[in-house]
């Protein structure tokens, strides 16, 4: 018996209602309606008079969703404009050689790929991992497409997790950007949207994609346009801040087939009316953890109780906190759970060196460090390898540019206070290894997906761990080996025990060491309390010499020597400063 996606399963139940609700002009026609302009003309009419007597709840952003959903929790009003077709999810099936596969078969093959798959216990099993995209048996333009950039085989995650998506099933993956995890959703997004009535102009897309930074949302309509670049009528929009907004709203009022937004900007359009989520069918949630640590979880969930009911989703994660898993119970239909190689540890390809430098020498260490790497691979014959150097501001980000500049070094600074245009040209630059050095601030530090970057160079350390898994985390990506070189000084010793400790733990086996989240800064500002309160009780002890305390070595430097004067809150002012 064929699979039948979650979507689908209570369509009696649906039918019956939209029978029932025929009276008050919500009922969705066939497609073939949508050819009549009398219908249409009709339709008006009928979307007036149930405006008429609607009493939803106001929402932020008014009319977002052109038609009543079947759900009774919805807080959006219909919107007076054309009714929209519903949405098709095809029976998908790979290849015959695929389906022969039996049980013991399929689990040696999610073996060798390391990856490790969980259903829920009451669907279906999840679709075999396919090696090979023939045996995916995709549309004939992406396949045209695929063989033209030359891709010849999945990778462990585009592996398991296409089948889930082409059978029309909500996943759950947790995999590392670089992993070709968007590819893995891609594919099936444009198959999908292949599948659909054509998009006129005034539509809604099809498909959306959210992402929590530009950067990331450049790369991914990158993507999806590689593999439609053969479809002429196929539309992508991107949707971000810092980027002209009248040309987004025409692009989008124009009727596209897919959009990549971030958040806040997606919800600034549905606010203004330029486009509407009413035929929506397919969702991509990419790096949700990192969304949810920039505050979008407001916005995502505004988004996600306003779909159709049918839809499907697709939620991709590298790191799994409770906050990811909660997120996905609520919107996630019997999700099949994909995890490839090692979960919240982004850090096991690369090499941590950690370098005790006063402030004051840090940039001459950084010219000394990067000018004798830069001879090095001179004298191999090979260029500077890609180099990523975070600062703390956007004033030194520009400052240590320019210092390289003079001393003969390719560089170039990236950071919130450089227009949109200037940003894209420095990562194009880096990318194609004309300018082999990257100085940042840490919007670079998340959805950057460059290959080739060998070394990460903190030389000012982050706030927080989670902070610095994500800056070390551009390098060592997808197998490939990393460097990370962490400058610090006294002020960043809380860290720096805690980043010794991850270290530690993780050569013990321990894989969740360097887990982020909401749940490990929570746990990482409650042992900072705990050193705080340490630091109160110790100043107000009358210290005669440093051993008459016992205090870890790490923490030496907080205490006085025996001929000084310590007066009470002396070491917590100190660490506060």
């Amino acid at each position: 018996m064929p699979y039948v996606p979650p979507h689908l399963r209570s369509s009696s139940s649906q039918s019956s209602s939209s029978s029932s609700q025929s009276t008050t002009g919500n009922t969705k026609p066939s497609t073939e309606t949508l050819d009549s302009s009398s219908d249409q003309q009709q339709q008006h009419k009928t979307w007036n008079s149930s405006n008429n007597n609607n009493n939803s709840s106001s929402s932020s952003f008014n009319g977002a969703r052109r038609t009543t959903s079947s759900s009774s929790s919805s807080n959006l009003p219909v919107s007076k404009t054309m009714v929209v077709p519903e949405a098709v999810f095809h029976q998908w099936k790979p290849s015959e050689r695929v389906s022969r596969l039996l049980p013991e078969q399929i689990e040696e093959v999610r073996l060798r790929l390391n990856v490790d798959v969980t259903a829920a216990p009451d669907s279906a099993p999840a679709p075999a991992p396919i090696e090979s995209f023939t045996d995916m048996c995709l549309h004939e333009s992406i396949m045209k497409d695929i063989a033209f950039h030359e891709y010849t085989r999945p990778t462990s995650i585009q592996a398991q997790a296409m089948p889930i998506a082409l059978q029309g099933r909500d996943l759950l993956g947790c995999a590392e950007t670089g992993s070709g995890k968007t590819a893995a959703f891609a594919i099936p997004m444009i198959q999908h949207c292949l599948a659909q009535p054509s998009v006129r102009r005034g539509d809604g897309p099809l498909a959306l994609v959210l992402a929590p930074t530009r950067e990331l949302a450049q790369q991914i309509e990158k993507e999806v346009k590689a593999f439609s670049r053969s479809m002429e009528s196929f539309r992508t929009a991107i949707v971000v801040g810092g980027t002209n907004m009248a040309e987004q709203r025409s692009e989008l009022r124009a009727g596209v087939n897919i959009v990549v937004a971030t958040p806040g900007r997606f919800i600034d359009h549905l606010q203004q009316g330029n486009t509407c989520l009413s035929r929506i069918s397919f969702v991509v949630l990419d790096e949700a953890d990192r969304m949810l640590d920039m505050g979008f979880e407001p916005q995502i969930r505004e988004v996600m109780r306003n779909l159709p009911v049918k839809h499907q989703t697709l939620l991709f994660s590298a790191t799994m906190p409770v906050e990811i898993e909660a997120l996905a119970q609520e919107y996630l239909t019997d999700p099949v759970q994909v995890k490839v190689g090692k979960v919240s540890s982004p850090t096991a390809n690369v090499s941590q060196m950690l370098q005790k430098v006063p402030e004051n020498e840090k940039v001459d260490q950084l010219l000394s460090l990067l000018v004798e790497e830069a001879a090095q691979a001179d004298r191999s014959g090979h260029p500077l390898p890609l180099t990523i150097v975070f600062v703390e501001r956007k004033t030194r980000c520009d400052e240590v540019a320019e210092a390289l500049i003079a001393q003969g070094l390719h560089a170039v600074a990236l950071h919130g206070g450089r227009s949109q245009s200037e940003r894209e040209a420095a990562l194009r630059n880096f990318r194609n290894g004309s300018t082999n050095i990257l100085v940042a601030t840490d919007v670079a530090s998340r959805g950057l997906d460059v290959t080739g970057v060998a070394h990460v160079i903190n030389l000012d350390l982050p706030k927080t761990m989670e902070d610095y898994v994500h800056r070390i985390g551009r390098t060592g990506r997808a197998g490939s080996t990393g460097q990370a070189t962490s400058f610090y000084t006294d002020r960043d010793m809380f860290l720096v025990a805690h980043i010794k400790k991850a270290i530690s733990d993780a050569e013990s086996g321990n894989s969740f060491a360097f887990a982020t989240g909401k749940v490990a800064r929570r746990k990482e500002k409650e042992a900072a309390a705990a050193q705080k309160e340490a630091r109160v009780a110790l100043s107000k002890i009358s210290v005669t010499g440093p051993t008459s305390v016992n205090v870890e070595d790490k923490y030496k430097y907080m205490l006085a020597p025996p001929s000084s004067t310590r007066k009470e809150g002396a070491a917590d002012d100190a660490w506060d400063d």
